[in-house]
C-alpha cells in the first residue's frame, strides 16, 4: 500500500469519526495510552533479566491484572458518562440559551413570536421522540414545514442548517468537559479504589500459592533418604529417612 494513501486514509476516518466528536477522541486516545502503557509495564517485566523466574511468576499475573483493570475501567466509566451526556443534549435537556434560540427561529412563518425556551412546541410529540440531531437533519420531514410556499422553506432549511450547526458545536464542547471529568473520575478515584482491591486478591492467591509450592518442596524433601543407599539396597531408596528402619 502507498503510504501516503494509507495516511491519506487515516486522516479521512479520523475526520468522519472525530471531526464533530472531540470528546470520543480524548476517550479513544486515553484508552490507547492505557493500553500501550500496560504493554510497556509487562513487557518490561518478561525482558529483563534480573527479575528471576519466581518474581516473574508474580509479577506477570499482577500487572496483568492492572491492565485489564486500568483499561476496562477507564474506558467503561468515560464512555458511558460521554454517551450520558450527548443523551441528554440530544434529548433537549442540556442546551444552552444560543442552541434554543437558534432552534426556535428555525420557523417564523408559522410561530413568528415563539419564546425561545418553548422550543419544542416547534416539533410533534412523535419528533420529540427522536434525537436532535436526527430531527434538524432531515427537515423536510419536519411537520412544520408543511404548507409553506417553496421560497419559505428554503429561508426555513437554511434556519434549520443554523440550528445543527449551533447543536452540533453545543454538542461538541459537552463531549469534551464530560469526557475530562470522566477521565478524571476514571483514573484518581474509581480505578485505584478497584485496582486495589483486584490487587489484594491476587497477592493473597499467589501468596497461598507460594506456601502450597513450598510445603510440597518441603514433603518432597522429607520423603526421600538423606544419604543414597547403596545399589543392593534400591528397593529401599523410597523409604522415608526419618521412618526409623534399621538397614
Amino acid at each position: 500500500m502507498n503510504p501516503s494513501s494509507a495516511v491519506q486514509k487515516v486522516s479521512q476516518y479520523m475526520f468522519d469519526h472525530y471531526s464533530k466528536d472531540s470528546g470520543a477522541l480524548l476517550v479513544h486516545l486515553g484508552a490507547l495510552g492505557w493500553i500501550l502503557g500496560s504493554a510497556a509495564q509487562i513487557g518490561v517485566v518478561l525482558g529483563d533479566k534480573r527479575i528471576d523466574k519466581e518474581q516473574k511468576r508474580f509479577l506477570l499475573p499482577q500487572e496483568g491484572a492492572d491492565a485489564v483493570v486500568n483499561i476496562g475501567m477507564y474506558y467503561s466509566i468515560c464512555e458511558l458518562i460521554k454517551k450520558g451526556a450527548d443523551k441528554l443534549v440530544e434529548k433537549g435537556l442540556l442546551l444552552t440559551d444560543d442552541v434554543t434560540k437558534a432552534i426556535a427561529k428555525i420557523n417564523p412563518f408559522n410561530n413568528p413570536n415563539l419564546d425561545y425556551k418553548d422550543w419544542k412546541n416547534l416539533f410533534t410529540k412523535e419528533e420529540l421522540k427522536n434525537n436532535l440531531t436526527k430531527l434538524l437533519k432531515d427537515p423536510d420531514s419536519l411537520d412544520t414545514l408543511k404548507n409553506l410556499s417553496l421560497d419559505e422553506k428554503a429561508q426555513v432549511k437554511e434556519l434549520v442548517k443554523a440550528a445543527l450547526e449551533a447543536l452540533e458545536n453545543h454538542k461538541d464542547n459537552v463531549g469534551v468537559i464530560s469526557a475530562i471529568v470522566a477521565s478524571v473520575l476514571a483514573c484518581n478515584v474509581l480505578t485505584p479504589y478497584v485496582r486495589n482491591i483486584v490487587a489484594s486478591k491476587i497477592q493473597k492467591h499467589m501468596t497461598h500459592e507460594e506456601a502450597v509450592q513450598i510445603r510440597k518442596t518441603q514433603i518432597k524433601e522429607n520423603i526421600t533418604t538423606i544419604n543414597p543407599l547403596p545399589l543392593s539396597f534400591k528397593a529401599f531408596n523410597g523409604y522415608n529417612a526419618f521412618s526409623k528402619v534399621k538397614i
